[in-house]
C-alpha cells in the first residue's frame, strides 16, 4: 500500500491562509518592529571621497632624466605606507576628536588607529602599463564633517608626501655630486701642480721612453687609487656607525627624561586615592551612615545602642580610607620601580647596540690601519720606480704617468660634472612642479545622507523574515488540526483539510 497527497488548489491555499492569517500577520509585525527599532537606533555612518589624479610630467623624459628608476606608480606604495601609518593617522584623530566615545572608554591607541585605518580605502585606477592614472581616497565615520575634514586632510598629506619625498631625492643627489666634484678639482688641480713641477724641473731634458717602466708607475698608481677609495669607504662607514652611536646616545638621553617624567606621573595618579572606586564607594556609604546616625539622634539620645552601633560603623569606615591612603604610598613605590626598570631594560638594549657599533669600528679601524699599510707599501715601491726612472734620465715617463692620472680625472670630472648639472635642472623641475606628480581632482565632499546603516533594505528583511516565520507556524498549526481530524475522523473538521487526505492504492 502507498500514500500520494494530491496537489493543492489555489483556492484551499488562501483558505489556509484566511484561517492562520494571525499566525502569519503577528510575527510578520513584531519581526519588521523589533529589527526597525534596531536598526534606527545604530548610529550613521558617513562616507566622503576625494579622488587624486597623476599628472604627467610637462617636460619630456628624453630632455630631463629621473634620478630614480622607479616611476610614481611605484612609489606610490612607499607614499601610502607612509601616509597610513600610525604616526600620521594619531594626530588626526587629536585634531579633529575622531572615535571620543572609544577613547572615552579607554579603548587603546593601538586599536583605534587599526579601526580608523580599516575606515579608509585607497582605489586605484591603473593603466594598460601598469601605471596609476588615478587613485580614490574614501573615509567612514559618524560625523559627516570631520569625514570631509579626515578625507581632505588625507589627500593633502598624498600630494605633499610625494613632493617632499621627490624634492628631497633630487637635493640629496645634487648635494652628493657637489662633493665628489670638489673632491675632484682638488686632485685635478694636485696633478697639474705635479706636471708643472715635473716641466720645470726637467726643461732642458729630452728623455727616451721606456713602456715597462710606464706599466708599472700606471699599475702602482691604480693600485693606490683602489687603496684609497677602499680606505674612503671605510672612513665613510666608520662615520656612519659612530652616528648611529650618536643617535643611539640621545636616544638613550631621552629614554631618561621620558621614564623619570612616566615615573612621576604614574607616582602622581598612584597617591590620588579620590580618583579611585573603593574611596568613592566609602566616602558614599560614610555619608549615607551620616545621615542615618543624624536621623537616629533626632530619635534616641547618643548612648543608645542604635546610636552607638551607627557610630561604629562610621568608625569603621574612616579607618578603610585611612588604610587606602597608607597603602596608597606602596602603590606609589611599586609603580616608580616598574617605570623605572623599564626604561633601564630599554637602555641596556641601546648599550648593547652601541658595544656592537664599537666592535664593528675597531674591525674598520683595524682594516684601516692595513690599508695605510698598504699605501706605506706601494708608496716605496712607486718610488723605487721613479728613482730608476730619474736615473735613466726619463722625464717623459714622469709626464705620461702624471697625464695619464689628469686624464683619467678629467674624465671622472666632467662626467660628475654632467650629472651634477642635471641634477640641478632635476631640482628646478621638481620646485616648479613641472615633473609627474600628483594633484587633487575632485576635493573632499561632506556627505549629506549616511551610507550605512540601510534602515529601510534592512527593515524590510525583518518583514521578510517575519512572513517567513508566520508561514511556518501557520503550515505546521495546518498540519497538526489536519491530523488530528484524520485521527478522530470528525466530519467537520475533516472538510477544512480535503486536501491533506491521502489516496490509497492497493
Amino acid at each position: 500500500m502507498s500514500i500520494e497527497f494530491r496537489q493543492r488548489s489555489a483556492g484551499e491555499l488562501i483558505g489556509i491562509v484566511k484561517r492562520q492569517k494571525w499566525l502569519i500577520i503577528l510575527p510578520m509585525i513584531t519581526m519588521t518592529a523589533a529589527i526597525g527599532y534596531v536598526v534606527y537606533k545604530l548610529p550613521s555612518i558617513y562616507e566622503s571621497t576625494s579622488l587624486l589624479t597623476v599628472k604627467p610630467p610637462t617636460i619630456s623624459s628624453n630632455l630631463v632624466q629621473s634620478l630614480t628608476n622607479e616611476d610614481l606608480s611605484q612609489r606610490l606604495q612607499t607614499i601610502n605606507q607612509e601616509v597610513l601609518s600610525r604616526s600620521s593617522l594619531e594626530p588626526l584623530v587629536q585634531k579633529y576628536d575622531l572615535y571620543k566615545a572609544e577613547r572615552n572608554n579607554g579603548m587603546p591607541m593601538e586599536l583605534i588607529i587599526d579601526k580608523m585605518y580599516k575606515n579608509i580605502k585607497v582605489d586605484l585606477e591603473e593603466t594598460g602599463n601598469e601605471k596609476v592614472a588615478a587613485f580614490r581616497i574614501r573615509y567612514r565615520d559618524r560625523d559627516p564633517q570631520a569625514t570631509r575634514n579626515v578625507t581632505a586632510e588625507l589627500a593633502s598629506k598624498y600630494v605633499n608626501a610625494q613632493v617632499q619625498t621627490q624634492t628631497e631625492i633630487a637635493e640629496s643627489t645634487k648635494d652628493l655630486f657637489e662633493r665628489q666634484l670638489n673632491e675632484k678639482k682638488q686632485a685635478l688641480d694636485e696633478l697639474e701642480k705635479q706636471r708643472l713641477d715635473i716641466m720645470t724641473a726637467n726643461v732642458a731634458t729630452l728623455p727616451e721612453s721606456e713602456q715597462g717602466l710606464v706599466a708599472q708607475l700606471s699599475g702602482l698608481r691604480d693600485r693606490e687609487s683602489n687603496i684609497m677609495k677602499e680606505k674612503e669607504s671605510l672612513m665613510n662607514e666608520r662615520g656612519r656607525l659612530s652616528d648611529a652611536i650618536g643617535a643611539n646616545n640621545r636616544q638613550m638621553r631621552l629614554i631618561e627624561d621620558f621614564g623619570e617624567k612616566e615615573t612621576q606621573d604614574t607616582a602622581r595618579a598612584a597617591s590620588q586615592i579620590e580618583d579611585t572606586p573603593a574611596y568613592a564607594q566609602l566616602v558614599q556609604k560614610r555619608a549615607d551612615l551620616n545621615g542615618q546616625l543624624d536621623n537616629l539622634l533626632k530619635v534616641y539620645k547618643e548612648k543608645h545602642p542604635a546610636v552607638i552601633a551607627k557610630q561604629s560603623e562610621i568608625a569603621r569606615i574612616n579607618e578603610e580610607i585611612e588604610g587606602l591612603r597608607k597603602s596608597s604610598d606602596r602603590r606609589v613605590q611599586t609603580a616608580t620601580q616598574a617605570s623605572g626598570r623599564k626604561a633601564e631594560l630599554q637602555k641596556k638594549s641601546l648599550e648593547l647596540e652601541n658595544q656592537r657599533i664599537q666592535a664593528q669600528i675597531s674591525q674598520i679601524e683595524q682594516q684601516m690601519t692595513n690599508k695605510d699599510g698598504d699605501l706605506r707599501q706601494n708608496a716605496g715601491q712607486v718610488a723605487a720606480l721613479e728613482q730608476r726612472i730619474n736615473s735613466v734620465p726619463n722625464v717623459k715617463v714622469a709626464l705620461e704617468g702624471i697625464t695619464a692620472q689628469y686624464q683619467s680625472a678629467k674624465q671622472t670630472y666632467d662626467e660628475i660634472l654632467k650629472k651634477k648639472n642635471e641634477a640641478e635642472t632635476v631640482v628646478g623641475v621638481e620646485t616648479n612642479a613641472q615633473g609627474e606628480t600628483i594633484r587633487v581632482q575632485d576635493p573632499a565632499n561632506i556627505p549629506q545622507s549616511p551610507v550605512a546603516p540601510k534602515r529601510f533594505v534592512l527593515t524590510l528583511v525583518g518583514t521578510g523574515v517575519g512572513l517567513f516565520l508566520g508561514l511556518l507556524l501557520a503550515a505546521f498549526f495546518e498540519i497538526r488540526v489536519c491530523s488530528r481530524s484524520r485521527i478522530l475522523q470528525t466530519p467537520s473538521i475533516t472538510r477544512g483539510c480535503r486536501f491533506w487526505r491521502p489516496f490509497r492504492h492497493y
